[in-house]
């Protein structure tokens, strides 16, 4: 079974070597998107009569980045480190700030942040309080990262049996974000969409409550990914997940109903999608794909919006 609403492809890389990890939006609606090639964000304006991906930054010591997260209008921080298949070189993990000075000048990355003990960040929210401090998910180890982006202190919010991965996928808690007091998370592995209570400054204050779980067998070709939140017009807010192999799922987190949103069956509008963004007017959600058809194959990574 697939679900097919309307849908747009803004844009693919076409050299057959980029994976779009993550997502996020500027003040000004331009797209900013995290790779696994050679470390680079690029930027993307979705309004562009043809839109096409601009290198915004590489990283020092980044194959591969992971999750990134505004901090204010002109600053962002970004995670990244050795790339490796399903994880990270232990050691490598690092945090990095991107600041958009003024426009036309490049943008200035900087090292602010070294977690050695971290096996992979990945997805990653800033607190409401305090934008300048993130939170960021190793998703080996099943723990949340605090790290304070102007002064470089790292350490542990909190972790949770909840959050780590087993034998079905290497990964757990993906994709992470902040909504009403609480620090939603997909866990790869376990198939589950949960939330935890936070205090302002990230750490847990309550347990964890599963949402939702994936429809079928947990593998790499079903399993959660990274989501956003939205309020869909007339609508209770919602997650938007993505999931492997093709599809986007939609949980109501009032009613905690599950829906297949968009994809599956033989689908390939949305090809292994990993993050989602909402766009500026709320009224359609960006996904962004890995864009590869078999594991190892080609990756052309894509840009889809969807109206919600």
């Amino acid at each position: 079974m697939s679900v097919q609403s309307t849908s747009l492809e803004l844009f693919a890389f076409e050299e057959g070597k980029t994976f779009i990890e993550n997502i996020a939006v500027r003040t000004d609606g331009t797209l900013l998107l995290s790779t696994f090639e050679n470390g680079r964000l690029y930027s993307l304006d979705p309004n562009a009569a043809t839109p096409k991906a601009e290198l915004v930054a590489e990283f020092p010591g980044a194959n591969g980045i992971t999750g990134v997260v505004a901090n204010s209008s002109n600053v962002f921080t970004v995670t990244g480190g050795d790339h490796k298949p399903f994880r990270f070189t232990l050691g490598s993990m690092k945090v990095y700030t991107v600041t958009f000075e003024e426009p036309g000048l490049p943008a200035v990355v900087k090292t602010v942040a070294e977690v050695p003990d971290a096996e992979m960040l990945n997805g990653i929210a800033a607190l409401p309080s305090r934008p300048q401090v993130v939170l960021s998910a190793d998703s080996i180890k099943g723990r949340i990262f605090r790290i304070d982006t102007s002064t470089g202190a790292v350490d542990v919010a909190f972790s949770d049996p909840a959050l780590e991965p087993n034998r079905s996928v290497p990964l757990g808690v993906n994709g992470i974000k902040i909504f009403e007091s609480h620090l939603y998370f997909a866990n790869s592995a376990k198939g589950f969409f949960g939330r935890v209570p936070i205090g302002p400054d990230g750490s847990k204050t309550g347990d964890v409550e599963i949402i939702a779980h994936i429809s079928g067998d947990i593998n790499p070709n079903n399993a959660y990914d990274d989501f956003d939140i939205a309020r869909p017009a007339g609508g209770n807010p919602t997650a938007y997940v993505t999931a492997h192999l093709n599809k986007v799922y939609s949980i109501d987190l009032v009613t905690k109903e599950q829906k297949l949103f968009f994809g599956g069956g033989d689908s390939k509008a949305v090809l292994h999608p990993t993050s989602v963004a909402t766009t500026k007017d709320g009224k359609s959600i960006y996904v962004v794909t890995g864009g590869f058809e078999t594991f190892g194959g080609p990756a052309k990574g894509q840009v889809v919006e969807i109206p919600i």
